[in-house]
């Protein structure tokens, strides 16, 4: 394949800067991973360093909920009391007002709770309001308040409480017949976090679970999943660039909690991360622009004085291929394609007057060749007509002969008359009703014939004489028992090409035996136009007309109905009188 001019010389160019701007790319790249590293590490220890005491006030709140559970004398009195005794109400009371004070130390704490199983009788100390909480602690705690094992982990559980999630833990006491926990907010735990992003407002803190649930923060599903897939990978880099939804670049920092199943992660904007870089940085970033910018430019003066010149002569000759002979260069500023433009004007116009003369002399051998075809199809059915009124006559059917006379007269003033190029698609149908009423008289309730043409097709024009011969073929080569009833099909309708032109669609059907397979194989392949026989000359002829006045979007097509018979299938592109 060779290569255009201008590609050769975009090629050169580029060989020549390319070496140069590789060099300041790398260069780029380079020192944007350098800041990226820094900072990634930076936010990375800062996290750690947060992530570390939310982990210590987890294991203190952990120590305290061991305590209460091993060591409250109260929960002890509470368990071992009848309800209604003053045992019962003191011991109660006074787990009121320590939890009261608990919840007030541990600013973590959401709620704390004891459950009785047998009485199952539910106390707790919240932030929240009392019956609120004990509801949804109900509702939603309900299979952790029926199991009274000790945790196999040291972590604690996410649960949602409320539609919020929190993080909890219980611990059964001596007796066993207690449960005390402690629920820990989520909000609380994320409060330390903020004061991460207060000095850089392009900062993103979030707080996800092991199965990527959004515990803390406001992130787009989409976001979250990548979010969520980068964090579980298991490499050891302390970050990972990331693209979000509102198109910006990230740098993805993340952490995880010894002491729960909660990933902590920052996401740091990478363009106010490069806004940092030194002066030189980004000299170096306005280079390789600057190479890019003068080698369009020098692109641009080339296209103006050689390329356009060279592409407008090459679409001139393309024009004149596809016979737009009457198509004209403009000449140009420069003398040497002035020249070119005149001589290529004055060829086009020599090649037009010749294609003229050429064509005319075409148009008078494809006319003559339309009346032979014809002409061809005319005389197909003079003889068998002739037949039938001979056997009428004999046996005196004055009432058929007349019907018969009638019929053969319009369908053989049709034929006679068939010099104009173009007739309504409703004469070509009322020409074969002739044709069929006339072979109705031969094979009396034997032939049932069906038509169908909507309205609104009836004034479309198509070829003389282009359906009928696969109605005579399916009457001639489908009708071969006598002992059934013989049916044909005729319906128009109007279909939208995958070209967007509007089609009408023409299907011819019988009853008969169909097609053989090696037979429906030629016909589909056009094998019959190119060696016609006597069988085939109708199809032979049609193929002809439809390759002369529609060329290659005319489509005909033969098949077999699946519940037995042949189908002829044509479709042609609709035109109408102007």
């Amino acid at each position: 394949m060779r290569l255009s001019l201008r590609f050769k010389v975009s090629a050169l160019v580029l060989l020549l800067v390319m070496p140069l701007f590789l060099f300041l790319y790398y260069t780029n790249i380079y020192s944007t991973n350098i800041i990226r590293e820094k900072v990634a590490n930076s936010a990375s220890d800062t996290l750690s360093l947060h992530l570390s005491s939310l982990d210590e006030l987890l294991e203190q709140t952990g120590t305290y909920l061991t305590r209460m559970a091993n060591e409250n004398m109260l929960l002890e009195l509470y368990s071992e009391s009848e309800p209604d005794s003053v045992n019962y109400y003191l011991s109660l009371r006074k787990l009121m007002d320590q939890w009261y004070n608990d919840v007030s130390y541990y600013s973590i704490i959401r709620t704390v709770f004891v459950y009785h199983q047998k009485r199952d009788e539910l106390y707790l100390s919240s932030q929240r309001e009392y019956y609120d909480e004990k509801d949804v602690i109900r509702s939603g705690l309900s299979p952790q308040l029926e199991s009274f094992k000790l945790p196999t982990s040291l972590k604690w559980e996410i649960v949602n409480v409320g539609g919020e999630p929190a993080l909890f833990k219980a611990l059964p006491d001596k007796s066993g017949s207690l449960l005390i926990g402690v629920l820990v907010s989520i909000d609380a735990l994320a409060q330390p976090l903020t004061q991460l992003g207060s000095a850089r407002s392009d900062e993103q803190i979030g707080i996800i679970a092991q199965d990527g649930r959004l515990l803390w923060g406001h992130f787009m599903q989409q976001d979250l999943d990548r979010i969520h897939v980068l964090m579980k990978n298991e490499s050891n880099r302390s970050s990972h660039p990331i693209r979000l939804n509102d198109g910006n670049n990230y740098l993805l920092v993340g952490q995880t909690s010894l002491y729960s199943d909660l990933n902590v992660f920052i996401l740091l904007d990478e363009a106010t991360l490069l806004d940092e870089l030194p002066l030189f940085q980004r000299v170096i970033n306005g280079i390789p622009l600057a190479l890019m910018i003068v080698l369009v430019i020098l692109l641009m003066l080339l296209s103006r004085l050689v390329f356009k010149p060279i592409h407008s002569l090459t679409y001139g000759m393309k024009m004149l291929g596809n016979g737009k002979l009457d198509f004209r260069l403009k000449e140009g500023n420069s003398k040497e394609f002035q020249l070119i433009s005149r001589q290529f004007n004055r060829m086009a116009e020599q090649i037009g007057d010749l294609k003229i003369d050429v064509y005319e002399e075409k148009m008078k051998v494809q006319q003559a060749e339309l009346k032979h075809l014809q002409a061809q199809i005319n005389p197909h059915f003079f003889m068998n007509s002739l037949n039938i009124v001979y056997h009428l006559v004999e046996l005196q059917q004055q009432s058929l002969i007349k019907k018969m006379i009638s019929h053969l007269v319009s369908y053989f003033r049709f034929i006679m008359s068939t010099n104009d190029t173009w007739i309504e698609l409703s004469k070509e149908m009322n020409h074969i009703r002739n044709y069929l009423e006339i072979q109705k008289v031969m094979y009396p309730e034997k032939l049932i014939f069906h038509e169908q043409l909507p309205k609104e097709l009836e004034d479309v024009v198509i070829l003389p004489l282009l359906v009928q011969p696969f109605v005579e073929n399916a009457i001639k080569h489908g009708f071969v028992s006598n002992a059934q009833k013989f049916f044909v099909r005729i319906i128009a309708h109007e279909e939208v090409g995958d070209d967007g032109v509007p089609y009408v669609a023409i299907q011819i059907s019988d009853s008969g035996q169909g097609f053989k397979e090696q037979q429906l194989v030629m016909l589909n392949l056009g094998v019959y136009e190119k060696e016609p026989t006597d069988r085939q000359l109708g199809i032979w002829n049609v193929r002809r007309r439809l390759k002369m006045f529609y060329g290659d979007q005319a489509v005909l097509a033969f098949r077999n109905d699946p519940h037995g018979g042949g189908v002829v299938e044509l479709k042609l592109p609709i035109r109408r009188r102007t």
